[in-house]
């Protein structure tokens, strides 16, 4: 008695459905529970398309003879490529050449990608000789000439002696600092 045999029942999706079935539910049960944080960077809501946004940031600048020049240190950066400007927040900024070490650091920052200036406002700190620290509230530091300028109050530093004043041009280079206005201080010997 010959055998009957069943047709075979063929369909060549169900395979391609069963695995995208599979692929979506590691899919919903990978996908984050809450909402991902963005970088906590203040851009004043002017995000657009293109933009970029990044966490726990180091740049660094190297010489021609590849050694180490600049580096900059932020908990998170955004980069508006529309005007050349990188926001960044909690920024620490080192200078290494001989003789002009530097550091700077800041709630907030703004670099210029185009002339490569760097601003810093918000808490600002920073060591401009071995024993010389300057507090403000605002700086614009220039990496090319090395020279830093606040428009801002400030005071000077060193040991116990301190200055204060209204502006500042402070040259890394020749170590030189100058409070521009209503200047007022303590000599401790």
């Amino acid at each position: 008695m010959p055998r009957k045999v069943m047709p075979r029942l063929r369909t060549p999706g169900l395979g391609i459905s069963l695995l995208l079935l599979v692929l979506t539910a590691l899919v919903w049960w990978s996908w984050p529970q809450h909402p991902i944080s963005l970088p906590q960077i203040d851009w004043h809501g002017q995000i657009h398309k293109g933009d970029q946004a990044a966490e726990d940031v180091v740049m660094r600048q190297y010489t021609a003879a590849g050694n180490l020049d600049l580096l900059a240190t932020a908990q998170a950066a955004y980069h508006v490529p529309g005007v050349d400007q990188t926001v960044l927040s909690q920024v620490a900024v080192e200078r290494f050449k001989p003789g002009q070490q530097t550091h700077l650091r800041a709630d907030q920052g703004l670099v210029d990608d185009r002339s490569q200036r760097i601003t810093l406002w918000g808490n600002v700190v920073g060591t401009l000789q071995p024993d010389i620290r300057l507090l403000t509230e605002r700086v614009y530091y220039d990496p090319q000439t090395g020279i830093i300028t606040s428009p801002e109050p400030v005071r000077l530093e060193r040991g116990r002696d301190w200055m204060t004043g209204v502006g500042l041009r402070a040259s890394v280079k020749t170590q030189e600092v100058d409070i521009l206005h209503e200047v007022r201080g303590a000599y401790i010997p």
